[in-house]
C-alpha cells in the first residue's frame, strides 16, 4: 500500500481538442473527408437527439472513414500523427503528469479513443495505456472495434481488468467529462473538472 497511481482522460483533460476528430482530417483532408462526414450526419443528428448511444455514432462514423484500410496505412498515420497531438497537448497537464513521475507515481492514460492513435503519444512519454481497440482481419480494418468503447463504466471496467485499486495508497484521477465519472469512483484524490488544466 506504499504505491501512488495517476489515472488521466486524454482528450479534454491532456489535450485542448478532440484527438480523433483531428486524426480525421488528417487522414482524410478536404473534400473525402466531408463526403464521409455526410454519410454519417444522420447518425450523428440522433446522437445528438439522444436516439443512439455514444458507441453507435462512433462505430459509424470510424467505419465511414476507414473500413477496408489496411492496418499497416493506418497504423503509419497514426505514428506520424504524433506531431500533431503534441501541438494540442496542454502544457499545464504535462507539468502535473512530469510532477507524478518525479513523485515516483504509476501513471496511465485511460481513453475512449483509439489505442492505434495514441499508444505513439504515450510511448514517447513511457505512459501505459488504455483506450478502444480497432478489429482487424486479413490484415484490414474491419471498421468496428476491436474493444468495447472504452468510455463510462467500460473506462472502471478496464482500469479493474488492468490492475487492483487496493494495492494503490493514492489514486489521483483526472477528468473533464461524463464518461469520466464512474472511474473516479476508485479515487483517493477525484479532479474532475470541465476546465481542468486550463
Amino acid at each position: 500500500m506504499d504505491k501512488d497511481l495517476a489515472i488521466f482522460d486524454f482528450d479534454g483533460t491532456i489535450t485542448s481538442k478532440d484527438t480523433f476528430l483531428y486524426f480525421l482530417k488528417y487522414t482524410h483532408p478536404g473534400l473525402q473527408g466531408v463526403v464521409n462526414i455526410l454519410r454519417v450526419t444522420p447518425h450523428l443528428v440522433a446522437y445528438g437527439l439522444g436516439l443512439i448511444s455514444n458507441e453507435t455514432a462512433k462505430r459509424h462514423l470510424f467505419s465511414s472513414f476507414y473500413k477496408g484500410m489496411a492496418a499497416d496505412h493506418f497504423n503509419a498515420q497514426a505514428g506520424s500523427f504524433v506531431n500533431q497531438i503534441e501541438s494540442f497537448v496542454k502544457s499545464k497537464a504535462l507539468e502535473k503528469i512530469n510532477w507524478h513521475r518525479q513523485q515516483g507515481h504509476r501513471v496511465l492514460v485511460v481513453s475512449a479513443g483509439f489505442d492505434n492513435i495514441l499508444i505513439h503519444w504515450c510511448k514517447k512519454e513511457n505512459i501505459e495505456l488504455i483506450a478502444t481497440g480497432v478489429e482487424v482481419e486479413s490484415g484490414l480494418l474491419t471498421g468496428n472495434f476491436g474493444s468495447k468503447n472504452c468510455y463510462g463504466i467500460e473506462k472502471l471496467n478496464r482500469i479493474k481488468a488492468y490492475l487492483d485499486p487496493s494495492e494503490y495508497r493514492n489514486i489521483y484521477v483526472y477528468g473533464d467529462s461524463r464518461g469520466d465519472l464512474e472511474m473516479m469512483q476508485i479515487a483517493t484524490h477525484p479532479n474532475h473538472d470541465k476546465r481542468i488544466f486550463t
